[in-house]
């Protein structure tokens, strides 16, 4: 825009002068060479003043102080490129008005501005550019505002995104500079164009909505199922013309029911009944919205994940092993039950336990064990726990006077003997952590045949550990399967490190693509609203009051 302004200044000719010349203001209409160095006096002074009031310069004014103030905006071609760069970011799910979008296109159409003016619209664009550059960079909310647990955010490094911009101001080329910055990953990518696509989908008035009434199978007949079609067809999970008018609930419509519920995370039987209802009802407006939560997480710690790594996401109950970058293998897992949340952090595996004895964590204590204790003993035996002291000794239930006792003075630990009937199962995994969370086998396997998996205290169950073992031990000679499974029928417990700490992400992940598709799963711990009410807070604006916008 100022380029424009500029350009016109220097080089257009002036209109005819009308019969009653208006006046022109003095800093109006000025050659380019002496409107440029009027136009760095005055973002000096704006800075100047700025000054005055903090002692902390701010990334703009060091981005401006690095070349001696002298105006951004000089070049018609790299105001398109802002332009075009923040129109874009709404396929990232970002909303192009927090980089005042609207108020850039319009004073690109302006033909005359003053000195204090094109400073005020200079440093506005400039403060535009680096705003969304962060936000492709890091994310646009912050993740510890929203939940202190986490640990696994790239630290924000300002001094790379200005060095960067700084470059690409000078060569005249932002346009590279946002690219390199955007997330370059393949699932944020698939989720990029998924929300083009659900978004396509919005505007083409969205999908049908399906009445309340008997659930529907294969068999049914009915305007219903005629609807249910279209449902299906409009989200992709089934391949029919646009004009299938068909009222039968065919093998065709069960296969794709079946595509819908295993996207959703639901058991799938190929029925319509009230959950499949109530999700297939679900605007899509909001999975629009669910998309761009979605992309903001990723943005958090995708972009530094480890070429092996282990990711855990609890709205999916999923457990995947990553290896050089890929996605090499995955296995269900258990998750904590609300209030019992598993907390989302990151932490390094260092060492695997075969036949771990369980010693009750601090907050099962507290919450179950001592109440049930001061009703009976028999909790011990049920749970098959001993009582011992701090120097190992075994004590006699019998002597334990439980009601003077709280989970923050109890002088002992419950340890229950390892074994198929342990809680920890047959092996543990252990990634230091403050919160006493790690992954585990456990004797309750019928567990894991259910869609929504919120039976833990907050650490991860996982269905399949041995396979696990045999992944992150990387040793196909001494810890073969045949070795582990061997080592864990002698019933001796044994500490094996790992040759290599592998990092572990706790994760919240409620949209997650699959190739061309998109996978969705409940909110189980009610966190996307949340983030949503601070992704959608509109930015606070940078020094434009005096712009006249």
């Amino acid at each position: 825009m100022i380029g424009i302004l500029l350009f016109c200044l220097a080089f257009s000719p002036l209109p005819p002068v009308p019969v009653k010349p208006a006046p022109v203001p003095q800093e109006q209409l000025q050659p380019q060479k002496e409107f440029q160095p009027a136009v760095a006096e005055k973002i000096r002074g704006r800075f100047l003043h700025q000054l005055r009031q903090t002692t902390q310069p701010d990334p703009v004014e060091r981005l401006y102080a690095a070349r001696g103030f002298q105006p951004v905006w000089t070049n018609k071609a790299m105001i398109d490129e802002l332009i075009t760069a923040i129109g874009e970011a709404a396929n990232d799910g970002l909303d192009p008005a927090d980089y005042r979008i609207r108020e850039i296109r319009a004073l690109s159409g302006k033909s005359e501005v003053t000195s204090d003016q094109a400073a005020c619209y200079d440093v506005l664009m400039t403060n535009s550019l680096l705003s969304l550059a962060v936000h492709l960079r890091y994310g646009r909310v912050d993740p510890e505002t929203l939940d202190t647990h986490w640990n696994s955010r790239q630290t924000r490094n300002g001094s790379i995104v200005e060095n960067k911009l700084h470059h690409a101001i000078a060569s005249g080329h932002i346009a590279d500079a946002l690219k390199e910055l955007r997330l370059q990953h393949p699932k944020y990518e698939q989720l990029r164009k998924g929300l083009v696509r659900y978004r396509t989908i919005a505007r083409a008035g969205g999908w049908p909505v399906l009445a309340e009434g008997p659930k529907l199978q294969e068999g049914a007949r009915g305007k219903r199922v005629m609807l249910l079609r279209q449902r299906l067809r409009v989200s992709g999970d089934i391949a029919v013309l646009n004009t299938d008018t068909s009222t039968v609930y065919n093998r065709e419509v069960v296969e794709a029911v079946k595509h819908f519920q295993k996207r959703n995370g639901m058991v799938a039987d190929g029925v319509v009944g009230a959950t499949t209802l109530r999700v297939m009802n679900i605007p899509v407006e909001r999975r629009i919205d669910e998309i761009r939560l979605n992309l903001e997480r990723y943005r958090w710690f995708l972009r530094d994940l480890e070429p092996t790594a282990i990711m855990v996401n609890i709205p999916r109950f999923t457990l995947q092993y990553i290896e050089n970058g890929q996605d090499k293998w995955e296995t269900r897992v258990i998750t904590g039950k609300p209030p019992r949340e598993t907390p989302l952090f990151k932490a390094d595996m260092q060492y695997v336990i075969l036949n771990p004895r369980w010693v009750i964590p601090p907050t099962i204590l507290a919450k179950d064990a001592l109440p049930a204790l001061r009703k009976s003993n028999s909790y011990l035996n049920r749970k098959r726990l001993t009582i011992i002291d701090r120097n190992g000794a075994v004590i006699d239930p019998v002597s334990v006077n439980w009601s003077q006792y709280s989970g923050g003075n109890f002088p002992y630990r419950l340890q229950q003997s390892s074994g198929d009937h342990g809680a920890l199962g047959r092996i543990k995994f252990l990634l230091p952590n403050r919160y006493i969370v790690y992954l585990h086998d456990t004797p309750n396997k019928e567990l894991f045949a259910a869609s929504k998996r919120l039976f833990s205290s907050g650490c991860v169950r996982v269905e399949n550990p041995v396979d696990l073992a045999t992944l992150v031990l990387q040793d196909s000679v001494r810890w073969s399967k045949v070795k582990i499974l061997s080592a864990i029928k002698s019933g001796k417990t044994k500490t094996v490190l790992l040759p290599k700490r592998i990092p572990v992400y706790l994760l919240y992940l409620t949209v997650t693509p699959e190739g061309d598709e998109l996978f969705f799963r409940d909110d189980v711990y009610n966190r996307d609203e949340r983030l949503l009410k601070a992704l959608n807070k509109p930015l606070p604006q940078y020094k434009t009051e005096s712009c006249g916008l």
